[in-house]
C-alpha cells in the first residue's frame, strides 16, 4: 500500500509530465506559425508561399491536436493507475472527438443548426 506521501510525489509527477506537454507543444505549434508567418513575408516567390501554407497548417493542426493528447495521456495514466472509472470516461471523451473528427471529414459541409 502506498503512503499519501507517495500519492503526492506520484500525483506532482504526472501533473508535471502535462504541463510539460502543454508548454511544449503550444511553443512546437507557435515556432511553427512563426515560420510560416515569416515565410509568407516573402511573397515574390511562389515556392516559399506554399512553404508558408504548410507550416501556418502544422502550427494550428498542432495546436487543435494538444488537448487531444492530453486526454489520450490521462487515459493512460489512469489505466496505469487502475482506475477504470475515469479511464472509461476519457476514452468516452475520445471516442467523441474521433466522432467529431469523422463526420467532419467526411461530409465537411453538413450544416449543423
Amino acid at each position: 500500500m502506498s503512503t499519501p506521501l507517495e500519492d503526492r510525489q506520484h500525483l506532482l509527477r504526472m501533473e508535471r509530465i502535462l504541463a510539460g506537454l502543454l508548454r511544449h507543444g503550444a511553443l512546437v505549434a507557435s515556432g511553427w506559425m512563426a515560420l510560416g508567418m515569416a515565410l509568407s513575408l516573402f511573397k515574390d516567390i511562389p515556392p516559399l508561399i506554399r512553404l508558408s501554407d504548410r507550416c501556418l497548417a502544422i502550427g494550428i493542426v498542432l495546436l487543435i491536436a494538444l488537448p487531444v493528447l492530453r486526454v489520450a495521456l490521462m487515459t493512460g495514466v489512469f489505466l496505469l493507475e487502475k482506475d477504470y472509472r475515469f479511464a472509461a470516461i476519457s476514452c468516452a471523451v475520445l471516442g467523441i472527438i474521433a466522432l467529431g473528427f469523422l463526420l467532419g471529414t467526411i461530409n465537411p459541409h453538413i450544416q449543423f443548426h
